[in-house]
């Protein structure tokens, strides 16, 4: 290869041709932000006192259920502090942090979790978050401005001391079916935050990749007209033929692999997963602005899927 990894990827990103797919497993460094959630074993509490419960069997955690904090948004402030961002050492956080990056190599990237949806659901449990919208609508947007604030705050320590290429910003908007939210709701309660936090991070300097699980199809217009550089997981319950034809050519997508169809299902034959593969990146990949990428629990089936997309090298392109 004539060009670095790293220069591979950011070409993509920039609607350049690369000279081979981008494998995001091996050509990206990705780190979850700190203090966002909890990460270790057992059960313990994220820097806004949210207590999470790890699931072995998912390698995850998730808030832990009836510990929410808040049964409504009525005086909330009186219950949840934001985190002091001044009152961690940053320097030495992102020194142990970043010490083995391959930054010549590879392109970094932060999962900026717990978006404004996502960090009140974990606050209050999703059933309480839901019927927020309807019976304290203020107090929502008070809730979310804050948390947009912190964010942005965030935002530009994540640039100075860890010097990240891209933000990956976490807010899951739909199951496999539907949006939780109609199109007014969501262009009320959740696009003017998520603006916030797109302009924060080009004013940083950074590529603002979305991060949104579920079925997203009916805003992802929105998301393109609001400045969006990428969008990610991309999940297979949305028609990713019909977005790349539409959105190919205005951001990059990541994903658009049918993970729980196949890659998840337990009986998958590696000949499965390798169809599966192939079948994304040629739907996918021509034309670039794309990089492939989807969350995998199981070590054998990301050995698997590694080795699948390597296949797509320098000659893809040259079809």
């Amino acid at each position: 290869m004539s060009i670095t990894p790293r220069e591979n990827m950011l070409r993509a990103y920039r609607h350049e041709l690369p000279e081979y797919v981008p494998n995001g497993y091996t050509d990206l460094i990705i780190c979850d932000s700190f203090g966002e959630r909890y990460f270790g074993e057992g059960v313990g509490n994220d820097w806004f006192g949210v207590e999470w419960t790890h699931t072995p069997e998912l390698n995850s955690q998730t808030p832990t259920p009836f510990k929410e904090l808040l049964e409504d948004l009525e005086d909330w402030q009186d219950t949840i502090t934001l985190p002091d961002l001044d009152s961690y050492d940053w320097e030495a956080i992102a020194a142990e942090t970043t010490k083995d990056w391959d930054r010549e190599n590879k392109v970094a990237l932060c999962m900026l979790l717990e978006g404004p949806f996502e960090r009140m659901t974990s606050l209050m449990g999703f059933e309480n978050a839901v019927c927020a919208f309807y019976e304290t609508p203020d107090e929502v947007h008070e809730l979310f401005e804050a948390i947009t604030e912190h964010k942005c705050k965030y935002i530009k320590i994540l640039k100075k001391y860890f010097d990240f290429d891209i933000i990956a910003f976490h807010d899951d908007w739909g199951d496999n079916k539907n949006m939780f939210f109609d199109m007014d709701m969501w262009r009320e309660f959740i696009k003017p935050y998520i603006q916030k936090v797109i302009d924060a991070t080009h004013a940083e300097g950074m590529i603002f990749e979305m991060h949104s699980c579920g079925y997203i199809y009916p805003c992802i217009a929105d998301l393109v007209e609001m400045g969006i550089d990428s969008l990610q997981p991309l999940q297979y319950c949305n028609p990713v033929a019909d977005i790349k034809k539409e959105f190919g050519d205005k951001i990059l997508l990541s994903g658009a692999i049918n993970s729980q169809g196949v890659l998840e299902q337990p009986n998958a034959t590696e000949e499965e997963i390798r169809a599966e593969i192939d079948r994304a990146l040629d739907e996918m990949a021509p034309g670039g602005g794309y990089v492939a990428l989807v969350p995998i629990i199981n070590p054998h089936v990301a050995e698997i899927v590694i080795d699948e997309i390597s296949t797509y090298g320098a000659d893809f392109y040259k079809r």
